[in-house]
Formats: structure tokens, sequence, C-alpha cells
């Protein structure tokens, strides 16, 4: 795929990728800047107010992942082995907290405060979608009817 050798990342891309992720099924949308065969992937993750992201980690291979929010505030969760609640940090554009570092291994998921997010991610490639995330047991999945349940709990938590 051939692309232009810069990107701008400004509201007019935002105002692109906002009305994609409201009416996603998800209620979120990926703009990628990366090929998914390069060892560094860079994207813009597009939430809203609902979507649902099940607690996982990126541990084989080993990501580390980075998170900073761009536009708007989202709530970033860490757990232990057990699901039970090891951290929780308020991330948002107005800071004063704007992002998060995170190493390989650690269940972690986020939750859209307001009614948009945008949030950049960096971590580590190639992409593949069969060993990309080891999703947590405690955690519903994205199709199940407890995700709602589980979501109103994690919003909870702020």
């Amino acid at each position: 795929m051939s692309r232009p050798d810069k990107l701008l990342i400004d509201q007019e891309l935002f105002d692109k990728l906002l009305p994609l992720a409201s009416s996603s099924a998800r209620g979120r949308t990926n703009h990628n800047f990366h090929e998914l065969i390069e060892p560094y992937q860079r994207f813009l993750n597009v939430l809203t107010r609902d979507t649902y992201v099940q607690a996982h980690r990126h541990k084989n291979p080993p990501k580390p992942e980075t998170f900073l929010v761009l536009k708007g505030e989202l709530g970033f969760i860490l757990f232990e082995e057990d699901g039970t609640v090891r951290e929780k940090h308020i991330l948002s554009s107005d800071g004063p907290i704007y992002g998060i570092d995170i190493l390989p291994g650690v269940y972690h998921t986020l939750v859209c405060l307001s009614e948009t997010c945008i949030c950049f991610e960096g971590k580590s490639g190639p992409y593949d979608p069969t060993t990309d995330k080891e999703f947590a047991a405690f955690a519903p999945p994205e199709n199940s009817v407890g995700k709602t349940q589980y979501l109103d709990f994690l919003r909870s938590l702020f």
C-alpha cells in the first residue's frame, strides 16, 4: 500500500473518524498509521461512551503498550491474574494524567468516560490476530449479554 510520507493528526482527521465510531456496532473504530507487518504498531482508537473492551493482555508474544489521550477522558484499569482490580487511573486530554505505558502480560481494559475519546496507541508488532491478545476469563466476552453489567461495574470505579 502506498501512503504519504506524513499524516497530520488534526481536527479534520478526528471529524472523519468520530462518525465511524458512533455508527459502529462496537462503538469504536481504529485508524492505523502502520501496515500490519510493521514492528511498531501505531493507531488511533476512537471510542464512544458505550463501547466495551474485554480485559486482555499481550503476553505471548510479549508486547508493551502505550496509550495517550488526545481528546476526551477514559478510565484505565489494571487487573491481577484473578480479576481483582489492581489499579485504576483517569487519563484525560486535560491532564493531569495524559497516558500510560504498560509492560507485556498485564491484564488491562479501558472505559470511555466522556461522550467520545480519541486515544493514540502504540505497541510492538507485527499484528497477528491469533496471538495479539489473550482475553481474560474473568471478563465477559464482547458479544455476551453480561458485558453491559460488567461495563457498568467498570464505569462505577470512577
